[in-house]
């Protein structure tokens, strides 16, 4: 099974929002890159989606970054409805769900899931070390606007930044930053956008 073939029929069976044509774009855009990370992981559509590509060149690691902690979901500011609703998840049993979902789909050896906040380990990647980078973590402002200023040196140049919900209010900030962080936006599609760093 091809990665499209795995991306079309598997990532709907999975927790979360990606679309299958999202996942197959992703993992498109992730086709030659060595190392590519995932900040927000939640049921694993995305990072299925890119190590799907990766198995099928044969090379290359998508590590995925998400703390599954209700405290980890609430930082920031956010919307009570948005707190409302991941506070009544059980995150660490959605985490353990997407662990066994990459096994299960045979991507355990281009994915590694770690439970731990992306402000926690940012400092183990180099600078200009990441060819790919899909952010979709916590969305408030506070949260988004750290990401980007901790996460945007690791990305090479030529290297693509992926963020989601781009038509959120609580991200407008973190996407002027990208721009001002040497980002061209390429592509947009409408709830989430894809930006090369130049």
């Amino acid at each position: 099974m091809n990665a499209k073939e795995l991306i079309e029929r598997e990532l709907p069976r999975l927790p979360g929002w990606c679309t299958p044509e999202k996942g197959v774009r992703m993992a498109e855009l992730a086709r030659g890159a060595s190392l590519c990370v995932e900040l927000g992981v939640f049921g694993g559509r995305g990072i299925a989606a890119i190590s799907a590509a990766l198995r099928e060149q044969g090379f290359g690691e998508a590590h995925g970054i998400d703390p599954y902690t209700v405290d980890a979901a609430l930082e920031g500011t956010n919307s009570p409805e948005n707190d409302r609703w991941w506070s009544r998840l059980d995150l660490a049993e959605i985490g353990r769900a997407a662990c066994i979902s990459i096994e299960q789909l045979g991507l355990t050896a281009w994915a590694k899931i770690f439970w731990e906040r992306s402000q926690d380990v940012v400092g183990r990647y180099a600078d200009s070390s990441i060819d790919l980078l899909h952010a979709d973590s916590n969305h408030s402002e506070e949260v988004t606007c750290a990401e980007v200023a901790l996460w945007s040196p690791k990305i090479r140049q030529g290297g693509i930044w992926i963020a989601d919900d781009v038509n959120w209010e609580t991200t407008k900030k973190a996407q002027q930053l990208l721009l001002e962080c040497g980002f061209d936006r390429t592509e947009d599609h409408e709830t989430w956008a894809v930006f090369r760093k130049r």
